[in-house]
């Protein structure tokens, strides 16, 4: 009966419900009043003293004038918590205080026993608070039917890790919104918090406790499927060994978003927890970017992105666009790329004046004109050739985009009068064993020697290492052989490689750049991302297979095919000639290295460009090495399996 007449309520439109919720709480405080006079008088003084039905009359009237004042009916029943309990105290103290003073003033408390108003107090209290009380139990009562078969369909068993306001606020909006998960318990690895309780939901045992309580939720026919990390930022390493632990059972580690950024809970949706990523067990401390310097870099300027449709290039433009340039004008070869970063550029930035340009900067004529035509104050030079393998095979096309192409953007820079160029580098360029390295190497080189032979514009070189998830890199391929079900393809069992988010690598970009322009110091120098440490490719294949819920090399195979050519088993953020200097800034350093002469530059370029040409890639190769003697090709033992197919086992450069 009592649940048909609740959810005969819950139906009733939003505004008829706070209508009879302030009917309700005007009938309680009048039955609250009548029952304790008559527990005071009896039944028969109140079925004759008229006086008696004055005062309810008067103190149902006083509560219905002072109850709004208190907002009892602001908030949703089905919300109620302990600070709508708060405010019906408060409520009921007032009415109760004022009744009781005006009694006293007016009538010097004849016909109201002294005890009458502390036992209204404790009936108004259980009458306003129950009601509401119950309805929250009703509504959330649709997970205990669920989990015991009630309603159809079987849920999907959870465990919470980490006992916190998280996993309150989770426990909570899962019941309200009957989503169609049971939560077995929680995992925490505290001491404090064992055998406590969340809602009802218990400490289970700490991350060591895992097997045995998989092993419990199995007898009981509540198989665990997934465990949800509470905290909004986990640690990378407790992250680890939360996917590492729950790997063995093929169960599957998903963690929360920020619940206060998140929405979830005005719109009275369910949470959706999000999958782990990568990104997440890199445990990098996000860097603060300098916004007055890169303001005043980019700030009402002309700016311009060359490969503007690539990973970097794009991340580029988006973050180039929050700080409104004047006039933002993207320069790319790949059409369809340059379409989509426009388009969204136009999405978000409906005011900014952009221009699109199909642009090779291979063709020293065509950017000169488009740099001529726009007058840019600050260019962002992202445009290359950049995987590793396909550049050794085609060395004319690496040489030619790479070192000539920048070249050519760099003329173009001088020649509209530009105040700065930022071209974006590689740990590939130190001590290179690759056409791609060797030819960023030369690029930095030439960037260097201009910036040292002027004074009208800063030629500025910005080198990182590899970027998770750009177009091509090893994590695409690796998730595509993930879904094919393995094995997942390495090139050496030790190989290392530094790594950074494509936001970050952009943000410290623009960082490096602000930074230039204020440190005239660093003229001719390389700023140097700082990439923390190396991790081996290995290892973040395992991690990959165990954030699927899989265990490495059981469930899913590693294979390891041998390094492609030009690949070397780690990378270097500085060579051995090459001094260290911290900038002061956080995630940026210096690297001061040899400037090479520019007029000697300039020839040795045009005699690339010649051999290039005439297709003479040997003649272009030795000319390349002479512009950086440390390029050195590795061993023949080191240079991989013939006739392996290319897209096998590589480790990528980033995409710019």
């Amino acid at each position: 009966m009592m649940n048909t007449l609740l959810g005969s309520i819950s139906r009733l439109p939003r505004g008829s419900l706070r209508s009879l919720g302030v009917v309700h709480d005007v009938i309680v405080a009048g039955v609250s009043i009548t029952l304790t006079l008559a527990l005071a008088w009896g039944i028969e003084p109140l079925l004759t003293l008229w006086q008696l039905w004055a005062m309810i009359l008067a103190f149902t009237c006083l509560s219905a004038a002072l109850f709004p004042l208190f907002s009892l009916n602001r908030g949703a029943w089905r919300y109620a918590s302990l600070l709508d309990v708060l405010s019906i105290v408060k409520a009921v103290t007032v009415v109760c205080a004022v009744f009781l003073l005006g009694n006293f003033i007016l009538f010097r408390g004849v016909y109201l026993p002294r005890t009458t108003m502390i036992m209204t107090w404790f009936v108004m209290i259980v009458g306003l608070g129950g009601p509401r009380l119950a309805y929250r139990l009703f509504k959330e009562r649709g997970t205990s039917l669920r989990s015991r078969g009630a309603i159809p369909g079987a849920p999907e068993n959870v465990l919470l890790y980490g006992f916190n306001d998280q996993a309150d606020l989770f426990i909570r909006n899962e019941r309200r919104s009957h989503a169609s998960v049971q939560i077995a318990g929680i995992i925490d690895d505290r001491r404090k918090n064992r055998r406590r309780q969340l809602h009802g939901t218990r400490v289970l045992g700490a991350l060591d406790d895992l097997p045995a309580i998989i092993e419990h939720a199995a007898l009981a026919a509540m198989p665990i499927s997934q465990i949800i990390v509470t905290a909004p930022n986990p640690p990378a390493s407790e992250l680890s060994a939360v996917i590492e632990r729950a790997a063995p059972f093929k169960i599957a580690v998903k963690r929360l978003p920020d619940i206060t950024k998140a929405g979830a809970i005005e719109k009275n949706q369910p949470i959706e927890p999000m999958p782990v990523s990568l990104e997440d067990l890199l445990g990098r401390k996000e860097v603060n970017l300098d916004i007055r310097e890169v303001a005043r870099l980019i700030n009402d300027r002309c700016v311009v992105v060359t490969g503007a449709g690539g990973s970097i290039g794009s991340e580029l433009v988006r973050q180039i666009a929050a700080f409104l340039p004047s006039k933002l004008v993207l320069v790319d070869n790949n059409e369809y790329a340059l379409y989509k970063i426009d388009l969204q550029v136009a999405e978000e930035f409906p005011g900014l004046m952009r221009v699109s340009r199909v642009a090779d900067v291979r063709q020293s004529h065509r950017i000169a004109r488009v740099f001529a035509q726009h007058r840019p104050d600050v260019i962002f030079h992202a445009a290359a050739l950049k995987h590793v393998p396909i550049v050794e095979d085609n060395p004319i096309e690496g040489i030619e985009t790479n070192l000539l192409g920048t070249r050519n953007v760099a003329n173009a820079a001088l020649a509209c009068g530009a105040s700065a160029l930022v071209m974006v580098s590689t740990d590939k360029a130190v001590s290179p064993t690759s056409v791609m390295g060797a030819t960023k190497r030369a690029a930095e080189a030439y960037c260097q020697a201009l910036d040292l032979s002027q004074t009208a514009t800063r030629f500025m070189t910005v080198r990182f290492g590899n970027v998770l998830g750009s177009t091509g890199s090893v994590i695409p391929l690796f998730q595509q052989q993930l879904a094919r079900g393995g094995p997942l393809t390495v090139t050496h069992p030790n190989i290392t490689r530094y790594f950074m988010t494509i936001p970050e690598a952009s943000r410290l970009i623009l960082h490096a750049a602000g930074h230039g322009m204020s440190d005239r110091t660093a003229e001719g120098q390389i700023f140097v991302l700082d990439m923390g440490e190396p991790i081996r490719i290995t290892e973040l294949a395992e991690r990959l297979i165990q954030i699927a819920g899989k265990r490495p090399l059981v469930d899913v195979k590693i294979e390891y095919v041998g390094l492609r050519k030009g690949e070397k088993l780690y990378e270097e953020l500085f060579s051995a000639g090459e001094t260290i200097e911290r900038t002061g800034r956080p995630g940026l350093l210096v690297a001061r290295t040899r400037v090479s002469d520019a007029n000697l530059l300039k020839r040795n370029l045009d005699a690339i460009e010649v051999a290039i040409g005439n297709g003479d890639s040997q003649r272009a190769l030795e000319l390349l090495a002479h512009i950086v003697p440390e390029y050195v090709r590795p061993p023949r033992d080191l240079i991989g399996t013939p006739g392996r197919p290319p897209q096998i086992g590589y480790v990528e450069t980033p995409e710019y």
